[in-house]
């Protein structure tokens, strides 16, 4: 298509006719000839400064070097982008020229390449020439910045300001302006990626290659049609420019069209050269300019198609709370992690949960995220980059959850990896709430180094080890001990089916339980917390185990104190069913609630008769001796003088006290008094080959044995073994342990064991009944089997092959009356006693789905088994690690959760001691002191045998659990908080 041509004046068409343009070809090569020039004096200059004495060049320099060098150094930062205005500069220049680019588009729309105008009566000369003294001070700066001229000279700016500022300062003296080589500034775009990182907008590689490869190709595009646009609309001098098109007839616009059309190598044809020029330059352009286009699209293709999928930038909403999940995302610890948090059990949880990981989710990980995608929102990126803190608005997170591999093959890099992502979350953004997944108790330690980590924003370590060991060693104390404390931190619906066993029935119909804090009544102020329990159990339904301090107070938890009272707004740790059950220990009011049988009906208190009530409270017994804080003498609860403090207290003979007093001055504890300690042992001293075993009388203790390899990651069996020394617990009722498991591996966890006392070793295997009969498993209190092995990549859930094969080899041994090892189990007598057979087992396995192997009472056909459900898990028998996923968000939802079971499970440990033990050198020794007798006063889980304690009268049929409990709270101050049936 041939355009009309404009219709022009008769000077501005005689001026075209003059053709001038020659003058400003010129200037541009007696500016280029002088810059050469000066190249040529600079390298004879320093080659006869090279020739002159060292130290005449050395006085020279002094006293110039100084000055030239601050100068030089001043500019270079200017100009580098490293600064702030350096910054500011780069953007400022780039912004002139892409300003005196579009002069350039506008001046080609008039359709004439030279004309006789004067700088005054044209608006776009004007602001050109303003431009150009901009770029020549910026070519000053950059000259006086470069170390060296022939670098400077062969840069792309200063080619273009060379090319492009002498033909402009010419027109203005001429009177005449050619837009010639003007399009030259066009190459300025390829600075463009340069100017996008010193402002920051560009960081990752894939975003700097994409910018670089569009601002090349725009660049030369944009180049390449001005300079035909030139040729064409000149015309060849050797043609005497008859060849030439008429003005306004080939357009800057139809320029790029045809060099498009070009590339493409479509070739329309609609225009094509008409000069000798055009067509010669149209080779080199299919040569250069195709070619580049053809390496260069597949790659920007490439780069479009690998944009990260999830690189977004996550909007908070004012209305709803989100939590951050990083560390190690996968499928396995996502799903279950989401299964517990938005459980139906949770009621309304009003929270979104954003997941930040370095890769991309897989194909079955994309799949949780579609179905999910309500509530869930993933980001690609690392808690280690601020950038990445920012997108995911960290700042305004309700909390960041950081998620450790429970099956790293190295705990140590694991944690420290884990602790890192906290340090540079505290770094941007203190104030955030931060609850991380550890491997090694240890390791808790460097968290009390980060300034920004405090408890009392609720900022918690959960220590994987310490909380599986801990309950699995109290079970070993309380058999099915794991299996309450399991499930009331994690959520489950009450959901009993007809064709269910009684026995399940009657679990599950109280499994449903979860610890939830509640601030208690003004009408319990004044009682002590026995009173409160028995209270709350026999009318509200609540299980009280524990008080807590406000955080400004301390926020210490007291589980189960003696004789502690009440006071105003504190707060009590009930294990119920719902949060709408707990408040009804905030609604309960003595006057209006006395004669409510129906807990339901217990609501907020209406008639206003509190402040009556609190002073009631506070003159205690003064007004009727016979009434105590509004309660009948029917319901008054026994309070005993004796100050002992736990779950489970018992009576003493006169003959055990002695021997009690006697086995003091031999006892030792540790520096704080929590545990029994012993002088450093040898493991060689504490071995005991097979033979030394066999002939060796042991009963109720305790076999730990373990799977394991020379080059394992070690366990941390110090977690397992403290609770059973805790020294709340007399020496003399101390279970002997005996190790069983590769050597080499026991030794590498022996230095955190050495301590300890009544440890024993054995080099052996789990699974060879010669060792087991030796170390009397038959006869022990519990048999702990662990393992130490990774699972598999290629079959992951194989990595508990060895343990439930162990389990199954030691259910069907059979065991004589004699300690003979003697694997023929065919001379065993028929008539032996069940009981002789029958191993107290605890089974630590890596993934849940794998307790269908252990249950012989149901078939479990699904992959998607839930633990609790079970027979091993309701039993006390197996344990799974998936189920310590749920304390993650059982802390989140309630802070308390974890400090309650923490105190429970880990037998006293306490914040010195964590720094203690950080230091590697295990436990040490303390002198008995008044606070070391003191520690050793609290409180206690253990087993309590009805039928052989004194309240025998209450194991026969037809006896009330509430009548137990009420009876125990008041006679020994005991809280019985399950029933554990055979």
């Amino acid at each position: 298509m041939v355009h009309s041509p404009f219709n022009f004046t008769e000077e501005q068409v005689a001026c075209q006719e003059e053709r001038e343009w020659p003058l400003f070809i010129y200037s541009v090569l007696a500016t280029v000839g002088v810059c050469i020039l000066l190249v040529l004096i600079q390298k004879i200059i320093k080659s006869c400064c090279n020739k002159i004495k060292d130290s005449e060049k050395t006085e020279s320099s002094l006293g110039s070097s100084s000055f030239v060098s601050e100068i030089q150094e001043w500019a270079e930062g200017i100009n580098s982008g490293s600064t702030f205005s350096g910054r500011a500069l780069v953007v400022f220049i780039f912004l002139c020229n892409v300003a005196a680019m579009v002069v350039y588009l506008v001046d080609t729309a008039s359709g004439l390449l030279e004309e006789c105008v004067s700088w005054e009566d044209r608006l776009t000369i004007q602001i050109d020439f303003a431009l150009g003294i901009i770029f020549s001070l910026h070519f000053l700066l950059r000259l006086v910045a470069a170390e060296h001229f022939t670098t400077f000279l062969s840069s792309t700016a200063t080619i273009v300001d060379l090319v492009t500022l002498p033909p402009l300062f010419l027109s203005v003296w001429l009177g005449r302006t050619w837009l010639g080589l003007r399009c030259f500034r066009f190459f300025i775009l390829i600075n463009l990626p340069n100017v996008l990182v010193y402002v920051r907008l560009l960081e990752n590689s894939s975003s700097i290659r994409f910018a670089q490869l569009i601002s090349q190709i725009i660049g030369f595009l944009l180049w390449a049609a001005g300079f035909i646009y030139l040729l064409e609309n000149q015309g060849d001098p050797f043609h005497d420019y008859e060849n030439a098109r008429p003005a306004g007839e080939f357009r800057y616009v139809d320029a790029i069209w045809f060099l498009l059309i070009t590339a493409s190598t479509v070739g329309y044809g609609d225009f094509f050269p008409l000069t000798d020029l055009g067509k010669i330059f149209g080779i080199f352009y299919l040569a250069l300019g195709v070619s580049a286009f053809a390496s260069m699209l597949p790659e920007i293709a490439e780069l479009v198609g690998n944009q990260p999928k999830y690189a977004g930038t996550y909007k908070a909403n004012s209305q709803k709370q989100f939590i951050i999940v990083c560390g190690n995302i996968t499928y396995s610890t996502v799903s279950g992690f989401l299964a517990d948090f938005f459980h139906p059990a949770r009621e309304d949880v009003n929270c979104e949960v954003v997941f930040l990981n370095k890769l991309e989710p897989d194909l079955e990980f994309e799949g949780l995220l579609k179905r999910e995608k309500t509530r869930v929102t993933y980001f690609q990126g690392t808690m280690l980059s601020a950038m990445d803190l920012q997108r995911v608005c960290a700042e305004k997170a309700a909390a960041v959850l950081v998620m450790c591999d429970k099956f790293s093959t190295d705990p140590t890099r694991e944690d420290a990896s884990n602790i890192m992502r906290v340090i540079s979350l505290k770094n941007y953004c203190e104030g955030t709430r931060c609850i991380i997944q550890l491997l090694h108790y240890h390791n808790k330690s460097y968290l009390l180094n980060i300034p920004g980590w405090d408890w009392r924003r609720d900022d918690q370590a959960v220590c994987l080890n310490e909380v599986k060991f801990g309950m699995l060693a109290q079970s070993c104390l309380a058999p099915g001990f794991f299996t309450m404390a399991s499930n009331i931190i994690s959520a489950s619906l009450l959901h009993i089916m007809p064709e269910m066993p009684k026995w399940k029935k009657e679990y599950l119909s109280t499994s449903n339980k979860v610890i939830l804090a509640e601030t208690f009544s003004p009408t319990f102020v004044g009682l002590t917390f026995q009173e409160v329990a028995e209270i709350v159990y026999l009318r509200l339904n609540l299980v009280l185990i524990a008080m807590e301090a406000r955080k400004y107070e301390g926020g210490q938890i007291w589980i189960n104190p003696r004789n502690r009272k009440i006071t105003p707004n504190a707060i009590g740790l009930f294990i119920t069913a719902s949060s709408d059950a707990a408040k009804r220990v905030w609604f309960y009011c003595r006057v209006c609630h006395e004669h409510v049988e129906d807990v339901e009906e217990i609501k907020k208190c209406s008639c206003k008769r509190l402040a009556k009530a609190r002073y009631e409270y506070f003159n205690y017994g003064k007004e009727n001796p016979d009434q105590r804080n509004g309660f009948s003498n029917k319901q008054e609860l026994i309070k005993k003088e004796e100050p002992i403090e736990g779950l489970r207290k018992r009576k003493k003979s006169l003959s055990e006290a002695d021997h009690g007093r006697s086995e003091t001055a031999k006892m030792r504890f540790d520096g704080t008094g929590c545990f029994h300690w012993c002088g450093s042992q040898s493991i060689s001293d504490c071995t005991l080959t097979r033979q030394d075993a066999t002939v060796t009388m042991f009963a109720g203790h305790i076999v730990i044995t373990i799977f394991a390899e020379d080059e394992n990651p070690v366990l941390g069996l110090r977690n397992l073994v403290m609770p059973l020394r805790a020294s709340n617990i007399p020496y003399g009722d101390l279970r002997h342990i005996i190790i069983l498991g590769n050597m080499e591996f026991i030794k590498r966890e022996w230095k955190l064991l050495a301590n300890m006392p009544k440890i024993s070793v054995m080099d052996g295997s789990p699974s060879n009944r010669a060792d087991l009969r030796a170390v009397k498993v038959n006869l022990c209190r519990t048999c702990v089997i662990l393992s130490a092995k990774a699972p598999d990549k290629a079959e992951p859930v194989l990595a508990d092959k060895e343990i439930i094969m162990a389990a199954l080899n030691i259910k069907s041994m059979k065991f004589g009356g004699s300690f003979l090892n003697d694997e023929d189990d065919d001379d065993m007598d028929e008539e032996e006693d069940p009981e002789m057979n029958h191993v107290n087992l605890l089974l630590d396995l890596s993934f849940v789905s794998n307790v269908r192997y252990l249950d012989d009472q149901e078939m479990h056909m699904s992959d998607h088994l839930e633990l609790y459900k079970t027979l091993p898990f309701a039993s006390g028998t197996a344990m799974a690690k998936g189920i310590l996923d749920s304390l993650m968000s059982a802390t989140y939802f309630n802070a308390s959760a974890l400090k309650l079971l923490r105190q429970m499970v880990t037998g006293g440990a306490t914040i010195e001691l964590e720094k203690s033990l950080a230091e590697g050198a295990g436990l040490r020794g303390g002198y008995s002191t008044p606070e070391v007798e003191a520690a050793k006063n609290r409180i206690r889980v253990d087993e309590i045998v009805l039928r052989e304690s004194q309240w025998s009268r209450y194991a026969e049929y037809g006896a009330r659990f509430s009548d137990l409990f009420s009876a125990a709270i008041r006679e020994q101050g005991t809280l019985c908080l399950a029933i554990n049936r055979l």
